[in-house]
C-alpha cells in the first residue's frame, strides 16, 4: 500500500498568465473585431485558442511526489511525467546542482539528463541504478528529499 512521504508542487503562474493574456487578447480580437485586416470568424480564432491552451494544460504547475513505492514528477495534468521506483534510485549519486537562468524552464534535456525545472536554482539529481535514467528535478528542498529516499529505501531493504 503506497503511503505519501513527501509532496511539492510548485506554479508556473508567469507562464499561464501569459498564455491566458494571449487566449484573451484573441477572444476580445475576433469579438470586437480589432485592426485593419480581424480575424474574420471564430473558425479561424478557435484553432489559435485551443493552441494557446494546450500549453496552459500541460504546464501550469510542477508536482514532485514520493510515496513508499515511487519517486514521481508531472507537469500541468501528466502529459509530461517521470515515474521511478524508490529501489531503482542510486542515493550514492544524489547531488545537488544549480541550474543556471539560461538553462531554461520546463521539461529540459541536457549532458546530465532530462529534467523538470520551473524556475532557475537548486535541483535534485539522482542517477538510476542502471544509469539509463535519472530522477532530476527542480526544488529548494533537495536534502529533505535526498532523506526521504534514504530512509525509504533503508526500510524497504
Amino acid at each position: 500500500m503506497k503511503h505519501l512521504k513527501y509532496e511539492e508542487t510548485q506554479s508556473m503562474y508567469w507562464f499561464t498568465l501569459l498564455f491566458v493574456t494571449v487566449t484573451i487578447f484573441i477572444i476580445a480580437a475576433t469579438y470586437f473585431q480589432w485592426g485593419s485586416n480581424p480575424i474574420s470568424s471564430w473558425l479561424f480564432a478557435l484553432p489559435l485558442i485551443v493552441i494557446n491552451i494546450l500549453p496552459i494544460l500541460a504546464f501550469y504547475n510542477m508536482k514532485i511526489v514520493i510515496d513508499s513505492e515511487v519517486a514521481s514528477v508531472k507537469f500541468g495534468i501528466g502529459w509530461l511525467h517521470r515515474k521511478i521506483p524508490i529501489q531503482d534510485l542510486d542515493l550514492s549519486t544524489a547531488e545537488i546542482v544549480h541550474l543556471p537562468w539560461y538553462a531554461g524552464v520546463g521539461y529540459r534535456i541536457n549532458n546530465r539528463g532530462t529534467f523538470f525545472n520551473t524556475k532557475p536554482g537548486p535541483a535534485l539529481l539522482i542517477k538510476t541504478k542502471n544509469r539509463n535514467t535519472e530522477f532530476f528535478v527542480g526544488t529548494k528542498n533537495g536534502a529533505q528529499m535526498i532523506a526521504t529516499l534514504k530512509e525509504l529505501q533503508r526500510n524497504s531493504a
